[in-house]
């Protein structure tokens, strides 16, 4: 990718060929009105079909001239899939002024890539945006939220913002309290599926935290971004839609792994971003809501309910290592 453009764009594929290939469907059209950005697309160690089928799409379609295709042998997680690709652009002199990483479940937008740049561009201090996203039936998707801290998932543990959100709203990270379709705003943090950095914000901050395997990497890059003096934005004249869970849907990721993820990425967040008491705080409340259900359903004679078994699942995973 030696040509000097405007934009370079990293997608990791595993197990899903067929949206992997309609989202560069989505970009080849981009390219034919602006061909000002280039496509690195990793196969993180898939074990599938989905190399040769991409690659014979990639053939036939004629998608060669902006785009790069790269199987892995091994699959190295959202993060250190991903901080190959960025560490090669970011430390060659060569290296766009913006860097995007799109989710391989996305489609884009005509004339997205162009507004976005553009958007990111009007304001040297802004580190990274992210462009509006939309569910299959176009609907509005949360692309934005609030920082996970301490007292926030405090909060959220016990189920106040829900119980009394009159109260408690400002602990609800999705803060669904303003219009995302046509307000732009600086925000907290913004969702990998379309994160959009400037390369001098990523020189100063870092790539993703490889110790993020799957879910809370954009998070805490966010959080990290901001550190270091650079803001984040949600600027919705760019659309995208984002199928959502692709990669880590039931077939290709045990539920349990799932949930093992998630636990590990909440608590390493709170680690990562505020330090290792307030991972432990968390933790603790968590662990002391879920036994107090499990305790709370068994006496009721609930011992045989899904619901049980749920909370007596999770109660195992926060008081465990969270080993995957």
């Amino acid at each position: 990718m030696s040509l000097p453009v405007d934009l370079a764009i990293v997608i990791l594929n595993f197990r899903t060929p067929d949206v992997t290939i309609d989202c560069l469907a989505t970009l080849a059209a981009e390219y034919a009105t602006w061909p000002n950005f280039r496509v690195v697309l990793v196969d993180n160690a898939s074990g599938d079909d989905s190399v040769p089928r991409i690659a014979a799409a990639i053939r036939e379609k004629g998608w060669t001239g902006w785009l790069e295709f790269r199987p892995f042998p091994t699959n190295l997680g959202f993060a250190g899939g991903n901080n190959v690709i960025l560490r090669e652009w970011l430390g060659s002199a060569d290296c766009p002024p913006y860097l995007l990483l799109l989710n391989s479940d996305t489609l884009v937008h005509p004339g997205c890539l162009q507004r976005s740049v553009a958007a990111i561009s009007a304001d040297s201090k802004i580190g990274a945006l992210s462009c509006q996203l939309l569910n299959r039936d176009g609907s509005v998707q949360n692309a934005c939220r609030l920082f996970p801290r301490p007292d926030r998932e405090a909060v959220r543990a016990f189920g106040l913002p829900w119980i009394f959100p009159k109260w408690f709203q400002w602990a609800d990270l999705e803060d669904a309290t303003w219009d995302r379709r046509g307000e732009s705003r600086d925000v907290e943090w913004i969702s990998g599926a379309f994160f959009l950095a400037r390369a001098e914000a990523l020189k100063k901050a870092g790539v993703l935290d490889e110790a993020f395997f799957f879910y809370g990497e954009d998070c805490e890059w966010s959080h990290r971004i901001w550190r270091s003096g650079y803001r984040i934005r949600f600027d919705p004249i760019g659309e995208t839609t984002h199928l959502g869970g692709a990669s880590s849907d039931s077939t290709r990721v045990r539920n349990r792994t799932r949930d093992l993820y998630t636990w590990k990425a909440r608590l390493m967040t709170q680690r990562k971003c505020y330090g290792p008491l307030a991972e432990w705080w968390v933790r603790g409340c968590y662990v002391t809501v879920f036994a107090a259900r499990t305790a709370w359903l068994w006496l009721r004679g609930q011992k045989g309910t899904q619901k049980y078994m749920d909370m007596r699942e999770g109660l195992s995973q926060l008081l465990g290592n969270l080993a995957t």
